[in-house]
């Protein structure tokens, strides 16, 4: 307590700096991040199959995974594409809706470019 009565505030740790940054970091990033970082986690794991002699099975199996991950990271690269994309395209129509597209800014543009045709 202070010498006035109310309470002080304990300050956050280094840890809880180091926390709320890598919590805040985690929100913002995408699924695809982590995708990027698996794929050579992946290929590293997967290696050790062409290397030594395996099982058949085992070797089915591993590469099944593989191309499965491979799959899975293709589909979310084309989903993160059309995403993107349509973002692209609706902050595209907003930009043309506040410029040439309002009726207003449309009408202000004719005014300027009749007066100026008249001065010459």
């Amino acid at each position: 307590m202070n010498d006035n009565g109310s309470q002080m505030k304990r300050s956050p740790t280094l840890w809880e700096h180091l926390k709320a940054g890598f919590v805040a970091a985690h929100r913002r990033r995408p699924p695809s991040f982590y995708f990027l970082l698996l794929i050579p986690v992946v290929l590293l794991l997967g290696a050790r199959v062409f290397q030594a002699p395996v099982s058949p099975r085992r070797f089915t199996l591993t590469l099944t995974l593989i191309l499965v991950f491979f799959w899975v990271v293709g589909a979310w690269a084309v989903n993160d594409f059309f995403m993107i994309w349509r973002k692209h395209r609706a902050e595209k129509r907003a930009a043309y809706m506040e410029t040439l597209g309002n009726p207003e800014f449309m009408e202000q543009l004719g005014r300027q470019v009749k007066h100026r045709r008249n001065r010459t």
